[in-house]
Order: C-alpha cells, then sequence, then structure tokens
C-alpha cells in the first residue's frame, strides 16, 4: 500500500498517517510522562530506512515519521489510548528531534482516527473536519493536448467521504455538527487541509470553515 501526505505546505510522507505541529519532544532522561490539560502522548513511528522498492536510503533524504500512538492522556476527550492517531499541519522538523520518539501535543491537533490496518478513506475524522476524496486532475486541456502530471491543475472539489461530530460550542457548549452530508460533492479553499494520496486516490481532510460550496 503505497500512501503520502501533504499539509498546506506539501510536506510529504511514504507511508505517514500523522503529521503535527508545535509538538514537543519528551527530554530522554525522562520515563514517565502525564500529560496536562487537554494534551496527548504520542509514541511515533520509527523512521524509514528503506523505499518501497527496497533501496537504503540517505539519512537526508528519509521521510521523517508521520505515524504513531497515543499513549499516555490529560483531560483529552475525543482521541483515547492506543491505535494510530492522525494529526494536522506541518510536522515541525527543525524544532522536534525525530530521534525522541515521544512527543506532547494538543487534543486540538489530533485531525482523526485511523487504525494501523485501516485506510485512509476508513479515517474516522474528528471535530468539525471533513475527509473528502478529491477529484481527478484533468489530463488533457480543452484543446486536447496531453498535461503532464506537475501541470495538472489539481481539483478544489471532491466527494465527502466522512464527517466528524462536531465542535463544541464556546458558550453553550452544546456539540454543533457540520452541516455537510456524506456523498456530497463540496469545493473548498485551496490552500487549506491535510493532504493524503493512496492508491491512486486523492484525499483530504479540511475543517467546515474551509468549505465553500456544495455542488449539483
Amino acid at each position: 500500500m503505497a500512501l503520502t501526505m501533504r499539509s498546506s505546505s506539501l510536506v510529504k510522507a511514504s507511508r505517514g498517517r500523522l503529521t503535527v505541529c508545535a509538538a514537543t519532544p519528551v527530554p530522554k532522561q525522562f520515563k514517565a510522562v502525564k500529560p496536562v490539560g487537554d494534551r496527548v502522548l504520542v509514541k511515533v513511528d520509527k523512521e524509514e530506512a528503506k523505499s518501497v522498492g527496497g533501496v537504503l536510503l540517505p539519512a537526508s533524504v528519509r521521510n521523517k515519521p508521520t505515524a504513531g500512538s497515543i499513549i499516555a492522556l490529560g483531560d483529552a476527550k475525543s482521541v483515547k489510548v492506543g491505535g494510530t492517531h492522525v494529526h494536522a499541519h506541518t510536522y515541525t522538523r527543525a524544532h522536534a528531534d525525530c530521534s525522541t520518539r515521544a512527543h506532547v501535543l494538543q487534543e486540538e491537533d489530533v485531525i482523526g482516527v485511523l487504525s494501523a490496518s485501516e485506510k485512509i478513506a476508513q479515517l474516522k475524522p474528528l471535530s468539525d473536519r471533513i475527509l473528502i476524496k478529491g477529484a481527478k486532475a484533468e489530463d488533457k486541456t480543452s484543446g486536447g493536448v496531453l498535461l503532464a502530471t506537475e501541470s495538472a491543475e489539481k481539483p478544489t472539489f471532491g466527494t465527502v467521504v466522512a464527517v466528524g461530530e462536531g465542535r463544541e460550542d464556546e458558550e453553550t457548549k452544546a456539540l454543533v455538527k457540520p452541516n455537510v452530508t456524506v456523498g456530497a460533492t463540496v469545493m473548498y479553499s485551496k490552500y487549506s487541509g491535510t493532504e493524503f494520496e493512496e492508491d491512486g486516490d486523492n484525499y483530504i481532510v479540511v475543517r467546515e470553515s474551509d468549505i465553500l460550496a456544495q455542488l449539483s
């Protein structure tokens, strides 16, 4: 199974299932870690030293690990210990020591839940996030000229695959569900969300606020 992942800044991973924003590595000399507040402790997977074809990769070109399991919680409510979880935004490679496999991050950075055996299409989005299967890019111009893959304009619409349970209203504390349904065709902001590529299909996880319109 081939899987890549990109945030809006186009970070890629060969088999990654998460990226982390502002993750803080745990100092190696400490063995016990208890997250505080809405923080969660994530054990990141080992870095892949070989390509899909079995070629040994130099350390400078290896994709940083982007998959891991939650091993401890503070007061976080939408996630649980164990399993594989997907996180939003760019992995801060310059600030996070990937040799330290335990990282602390906020619950809000978790975009969905996915077991190690499942594919991205089975991702369960959290909060007001929405999983969309992107439309295929056009491979020809209107005049019939074939386009190179890198020249093709990436569509900003697709089909809703899964919808999160909603975001808690700050005043009433009531759960407000996203106003979109599975199966709907929607258009979303061009530079929003976290993107995945798996088995030739493109997926993106966006916030409800990134949805521009429903199409029919």
